[in-house]
């Protein structure tokens, strides 16, 4: 695979049913979270793989309620990526 290739992936499957093979957090995970409509999700790491979830098993990285509160029911694309890294940032300080 050629780096463009490489670059071009994403690092996680979106099969609509929250569930990623990757522990990077990326928008389209967060919007996914936002989108959900469930009041008690939540992004969670879980053996090495990031997903959204209504139960909390895990490590809780958000709420849906907080990510809420930090962006708004209508986040551009720029806060959605801050976002993200942010809480890549965090995962990473926790040693997950």
């Amino acid at each position: 695979m050629s780096t463009d290739e490489q670059a071009q992936t994403p690092n996680f499957e979106h099969s609509g049913s929250g569930h990623a093979t990757g522990s990077e957090i990326t928008v389209e995970i967060l919007r996914e979270l936002l989108d959900t409509g469930a009041a008690d999700a939540y992004l969670v790491l879980e053996g090495g793989r990031v997903r959204v979830t209504s139960d909390s098993g895990g490590l809780v990285l958000i709420s849906r309620e907080e990510l809420l509160d930090r962006v708004g029911t209508d986040p551009d694309a720029t806060e959605m990526i801050e976002q993200a890294d942010l809480l890549n940032t965090e995962v990473r300080l926790r040693g997950a």
